[in-house]
């Protein structure tokens, strides 16, 4: 049975127990390609951007039992706002590999400024180069976001912040989908959790990339993996505002 998973540190409580389990074959990539390995049938299940879930509702199931969820900071989804340019960004360079992440920013601009901004999807490598260069707006999310050393002349902002501050609401960035009518048991996504926070000192002291203070922080405080009801009121606004904006 192949299931997707996402390559980066925030999901890795989700994943483990399937990566582990040698009934399941992982296939190893970013939400934006999971997504659509999933929907050419290439897939059982995978862990995916929410905003894809409500996207493709007419050929996938999806269940919010558990997700990647944050209340008002999550650290790896930041936008890189360039200081140098004059007034609101009118185009953002972001990462390709998160749609949800992508769609909030949007979202969030429309919120605070009433505007739509043009958004470019860019790889992350390059995006850093820029930003280097000090040339555009940009964002990241996931490691490549908990990784990006601060950089003179750019505002950074942590959208779930951002939008709790707007809205007083949570926010869910992954859920577990799978084809249409193919059921899965909820518990077993409940099991995969229970496995990997039992497992959470091993995940930490194997991240080596960062400071054990800050994964131990990211993963056990700035995290939670079972939505609250602020989480899912949350997404039923975005989701709201992501049609009302035609992003759906």
């Amino acid at each position: 049975m192949k299931i997707g998973i996402v390559k980066h540190l925030n999901a890795r409580p989700l994943t483990l127990y399937f990566e582990r389990s040698p009934e399941y074959t992982p296939v190893y990539e970013n939400p934006s390609v999971l997504i659509e390995l999933l929907k050419r049938g290439e897939l059982n299940c995978a862990l995916v951007s929410s905003i894809e879930c409500e996207r493709n509702k007419d050929k996938l199931d999806y269940t919010k039992i558990v997700g990647v969820c944050a209340r008002d900071v999550v650290r790896s989804v930041l936008f890189f706002q360039n200081e140098k340019e004059p007034g609101i960004p009118t185009k953002i360079f972001t990462d390709k590999g998160s749609r949800s992440s992508v769609c909030l920013l949007q979202c969030l601009f429309h919120l605070e400024y009433g505007t739509q901004v043009e958004v470019i999807p860019t790889d992350a490598k390059e995006i850093s180069e820029m930003m280097f260069a000090g040339v555009g707006s940009h964002l990241l999310f996931g490691d490549h976001a908990l990784l990006q050393t601060p950089i003179p002349g750019y505002q950074v902002i942590d959208l779930a912040e951002w939008w709790n501050r707007k809205t007083g609401l949570y926010f869910c960035f992954a859920f577990w989908a799978y084809p249409k009518g193919k059921n899965w048991d909820n518990q077993i996504f409940l099991t995969a959790l229970e496995y990997g926070l039992k497992e959470l000192p091993t995940i930490i002291s194997e991240e080596k990339r960062l400071p054990i203070a800050i994964t131990d922080r990211y993963l056990k405080q700035e995290l939670h993996y079972i939505p609250e009801q602020k989480n899912l009121d949350g997404f039923s606004l975005f989701t709201k505002i992501a049609k009302e904006l035609n992003l759906l």
